[in-house]
């Protein structure tokens, strides 16, 4: 009979002993740590956005009036800024001398429930066993 989840969706299936995503399965005991990387929340891409709406503002300025570096410069802020907003975020699996990718996803909230998860059952793991 297998375990029943602690948590599980369309990508991601987390028990007390295994977490399994694709084509990945790792045994909970062998998780030494989980490390989040890249990724904004809501608030962040609000932010962002205003950047990049003001760039193009200063873009738009430097176009009018035949001002190559205001151009140049309003453009450039505006894809790096467009950029961060579209980056995914990274959960990384850390075990005895292997990295490994577990998820990526461009909601940092989702994936951050997901590392709470694991956490958790890693830390009632190491508790059981120092029982």
């Amino acid at each position: 009979m297998s375990e029943p989840p602690l948590y599980q969706d369309s990508l991601i299936t987390v028990t007390a002993d295994r977490i399994t995503t694709g084509a990945l399965s790792c045994p909970m005991h062998e998780v030494s740590e989980l490390r989040i990387r890249g990724g904004t929340g809501i608030e962040e891409k609000i932010f962002l956005s205003l950047i990049a709406f003001f760039a193009l503002g200063v873009a738009g300025v430097g176009l009018m009036l035949s001002d190559r570096g205001e151009l140049l410069l309003g453009l450039g802020l505006a894809a790096v800024t467009i950029w961060i907003i579209f980056q995914h975020c990274t959960l990384t699996l850390i075990t005895a001398g292997e990295k490994r990718v577990l998820l990526r996803h461009r909601d940092v909230r989702y994936v951050r429930k997901v590392r709470n998860v694991i956490d958790d059952a890693v830390e009632a793991l190491r508790d059981e066993a120092g029982r």
